[in-house]
């Protein structure tokens, strides 16, 4: 029987094929405990807004669906002010959609981080996008905006995610 199974899968290599992103972050943890209250002089320390862009918007190209054809993925990258209290590594971000309707849920729920290097991080986040007759337009204003592990939030930024290619 094993036998019988391992050459109808043999003889149908297309179920073996499948699509598997990780996405570009990492879910931040707040935690109290560790929450320390920074100071700006005899102030308590405000988070600054971040400054962000986009990197990359690639339209899911509608190929096999096994082969990742009818992903979308975009790129940001985040740049932290120097002369915040916090460093990156220290905070977490929200990226919530002001304007404009989301295919699919692009960004999560909870606070995130990406890859930092330096004073900069890198997220990159897919979602599916459909075959190219069915995809529609994406147009969106989104505000990020960092968090502590206390929760507190900070000022916040709004950007733009277009793709040029549609009306």
């Amino acid at each position: 029987m094993k036998l019988l199974l391992f050459m109808v899968l043999a003889a149908c290599p297309w179920f073996a094929q499948a699509c598997s992103f990780a996405p570009g972050y990492e879910r931040f943890t707040p935690s109290v405990a560790a929450f320390d209250a920074r100071m700006d002089g005899d102030r308590t320390a405000v988070l600054p807004a971040p400054q962000i862009r986009v990197v990359q918007l690639v339209r899911g190209t509608g190929a096999e669906a096994g082969m990742c054809g009818d992903l979308r993925q975009l790129t940001l990258e985040l740049d932290w002010p120097k002369s915040s209290v916090y460093r990156l590594n220290e905070v977490g971000f929200y990226f919530r959609v002001v304007d404009g309707q989301q295919p699919d849920r692009i960004f999560p729920l909870v606070p995130i981080t990406g890859k930092i290097t330096g004073q900069r991080a890198k997220f990159f986040f897919i979602w599916l996008d459909g075959h190219p007759p069915a995809q529609l337009p994406l147009t969106l204003e989104v505000e990020v905006f960092a968090v502590n592990k206390g929760l507190e939030s900070g000022a916040a930024r709004r950007f733009r995610i277009s793709d040029a290619r549609r009306p």
